[in-house]
């Protein structure tokens, strides 16, 4: 399978595909975040970084079978500026959906933030798709309801009880609190 990741950030469409047990061919990444992009070569070095997504159009690509990305959300998040698809941040999911237009994969998923019920029906009318609302507490110990648009079939994920004492280790929470606000004697933060 040969996948295309637009908004790659670190590449955790690629971990995600690996935990599936999907095997990928070719893992194709577009991001400009030199950070993200540094994880994500040491992460995964076969990894061809495309870059920004704005030169789309100079990719050469082979048949793509797989597109996934997560368009910047801060014009449509609740806590973001509120200008949604007016915004300036609106023409990267457009290049979203030309991409998906253009190279035709057989399969497609956008991930965003949950939003006002106009732009997620504007992006659901461009995409071809409603979305699915899954929030993350059912996978992890967070609080994240986002959207997925996809042309295949997306189910709720069984609910696994994770909760943040699950995941924050005893040895270190404590130090990281003390890093984090530094002159809380020990005690006090235990």
């Amino acid at each position: 399978m040969n996948v295309l990741s637009l908004f790659d950030g670190i590449s955790c469409g690629m971990l995600a595909l690996e935990r599936a047990g999907i095997k990928v061919d070719k893992y194709y990444a577009s991001e400009i975040d030199k950070y993200a992009i540094q994880v994500s070569k040491n992460n995964y070095p076969d990894i061809i970084q495309l870059g920004d997504i704005n030169n789309w159009e100079k990719w050469e690509l082979p048949k793509i079978d797989l597109i996934i990305g997560g368009s910047p959300c801060t014009n449509l998040s609740v806590a973001g500026n509120g200008k949604g698809l007016e915004g300036s941040e609106r023409s990267l999911f457009y290049k979203f959906v030309d991409i998906v237009k253009y190279y035709k994969p057989k399969y497609f998923l956008l991930e965003n933030v949950r939003m006002k019920k106009e732009w997620q029906d504007i992006m659901s009318e461009d995409l071809g798709v409603e979305p699915v609302l899954i929030n993350s507490p059912l996978v992890s110990a967070q609080n994240r309801e986002r959207l997925y648009w996809a042309n295949f079939p997306i189910t709720q994920p069984e609910d696994r009880g994770i909760l943040l004492k699950d995941i924050v280790l005893d040895d270190v929470f404590p130090v990281a609190l003390h890093n984090l606000y530094g002159g809380f004697k020990e005690k006090s933060v235990r």
